[in-house]
């Protein structure tokens, strides 16, 4: 009779890993689902405020200035490249390749770091300031909240690459790598989605707007 193999078991929890991965899968969802509804409302009050232009205070004219397009689609395209590097680390490693990871998270984390400082650049050289119009403000909103997330995957894909190094992720234990390439394509989706708001919806379509808190002697 042939001795039955026990399962591999988590380090700090002495749980099967299997068991300790499929809930920290639950709670990357669950973060994913959180974050998104604040991606989702800032991206329906853009289009709200688009939409109505109330007092033609979309993008005052005379003052403002559309953001340039073509920043909003580099950091995009970083991003989805860090993301790239980082799925095909983690590929490599569920195949028993180690250093392929490291090499991947190592690219992925530099590549996300470039994508971060060119986030930070074009907040500081909009041409405009958040209280020039409605326009001005949901496009910071949207920009500071693709910062933030870049600035969480510079920290997530750095410890990606020192843990790896020291030896807690290994090809029977990678989860925390492959839960952290699902992060950046959830990140990749909503920095998307900011894109093309900000790049396509520019001119209200709505040029007869209603006029609020006008008072007359």
């Amino acid at each position: 009779m042939s001795a039955q193999t026990s399962p591999a078991l988590y380090p700090t929890t002495g749980e099967p890993i299997e068991v300790n991965a499929r809930r920290n899968r639950l709670g990357v969802w669950l973060c994913v689902v959180s974050d998104a509804t604040g991606v989702v409302a800032l991206l329906i009050a853009y289009m709200y405020l688009w939409s109505l232009n109330v007092n033609n205070a979309w993008a005052p004219k005379g003052k403002n200035h559309w953001a340039l397009d073509w920043p909003f689609w580099a950091i995009v395209a970083g991003t989805v490249l860090g993301t790239i590097c980082m799925w095909w680390g983690v590929k490599g490693i569920a195949k028993g390749h180690t250093g392929r990871l490291m090499a991947g998270a190592l690219l992925s984390s530099l590549i996300i770091l470039v994508a971060f400082i060119g986030q930070i650049i074009q907040l500081s050289t909009f041409p405009f300031g958040p209280g020039d119009g409605a326009y001005a403000s949901a496009t910071f909103w949207l920009a500071i909240g693709t910062a933030i997330h870049l600035s969480l995957l510079t920290f997530l894909t750095t410890a990606i690459v020192g843990r790896t190094r020291a030896g807690r992720i290994t090809p029977g234990n990678h989860s925390h790598a492959r839960f952290v390439a699902m992060w950046m394509t959830y990140v990749c989706v909503a920095a998307l989605l900011g894109a093309i708001f900000t790049t396509v919806m520019k001119e209200s379509p709505n040029q007869n707007a209603p006029t609020f808190g006008t008072f007359q002697n």
